[in-house]
C-alpha cells in the first residue's frame, strides 16, 4: 500500500514558550530531525514535512535539506511544504500537508507530529501495515491506555474529510466519529511522548540519556 506521510512541524510551542523544533537532543540532533528521520527511515513512499514560511530550516540536517523539494517531484523522498496560514491552527497545517499528498496519488497518507521524537520507524510501519491489512477500515491509528492517537493512516477517499477541518481541530475528530472504521495498533507508551512543556522535554532527554538512543 502506498502511504504518504505528513509530518506537522509548523506549530507555534506556545504551551512551551520556545522552538521547540530546534532544540537539541543528546546527539546534537533536533528534536524535529529525530521525528523526521523516522518517517523518512520508514517505509512511507514519500515524507511531506509542513513548515512555518519563515522557519530557517536549520533544524533539519543538511544531507536532508540538500535532496529535498518545494514541489511535486516524484521520486523525491523529503518535500517541504510551507502552510502560509499556520496561524490559523493545526487543521491549517493538516490541509496544506494533503494537498501537497494528493499530488502523488496516494492510497493512504499518515499524519505525523514533529515533536514526538521517540517515535521510531518500525513503529510508523506497522501503523502503515495495519490499514493495508484491513481492507474495510478508513485509518489505522496508533493507541495507548488513552485511546487512538497520531501517528494516524487514513485511506486516500478520507482527505476530503480531513480537509473539513478547521481551526485547532485535528484528526481525533475523525477518529471519534462513530460514522469512521478504525483499527487500533498498540505501541510503547514513549512514542507519544511529546516536548509541549518543560517537564514533559525532561522526560524525553533524561530517557533518551538513560537508554543510549541514538533513533
Amino acid at each position: 500500500m502506498r502511504v504518504t506521510g505528513i509530518v506537522l512541524a509548523a506549530g507555534k510551542s506556545t504551551r512551551l514558550g520556545r522552538d521547540k523544533l530546534s532544540l537539541a537532543m543528546p546527539d546534537g540532533r533536533a528534536l524535529a530531525a529525530w521525528s523526521l528521520q523516522a518517517a523518512l527511515d520508514s517505509e512511507l513512499e514519500q515524507v511531506i514535512c509542513v513548515v512555518k514560511p519563515e522557519d530557517s530550516l536549520a533544524w533539519i540536517p543538511e544531507n536532508l535539506l540538500n535532496s529535498a523539494s518545494y514541489s511535486y517531484r516524484p521520486g523525491t523522498g523529503l518535500r517541504i511544504a510551507l502552510c502560509t496560514d499556520y496561524a490559523c491552527g493545526m487543521a491549517a497545517s493538516l490541509h496544506c500537508g494533503i494537498k501537497a499528498a494528493m499530488e502523488y496519488g496516494m492510497e493512504g497518507v499518515m499524519i505525523l507530529l514533529g515533536d514526538q521524537p521517540l517515535l521510531r520507524a518500525q513503529d510508523i510501519n506497522q501503523v502503515s501495515a495495519a490499514l493495508a491489512a484491513s481492507k474495510l477500515a478508513d485509518y489505522a491509528a496508533a493507541a495507548d491506555s488513552e485511546g487512538s492517537k497520531p501517528p494516524v493512516a487514513f485511506r486516500s477517499h478520507m482527505a476530503g474529510h480531513l480537509r473539513s477541518l478547521h481551526g485547532d481541530e485535528g484528526a481525533r475528530k475523525i477518529m471519534s466519529n462513530g460514522k469512521y472504521t478504525g483499527i487500533q495498533v498498540a505501541l510503547p507508551e514513549f512514542c507519544f511522548w511529546d516536548a509541549d512543556t518543560e517537564p514533559e522535554l525532561k522526560r524525553i532527554m533524561d530517557f533518551v540519556s538513560e537508554s543510549n538512543l541514538t533513533n
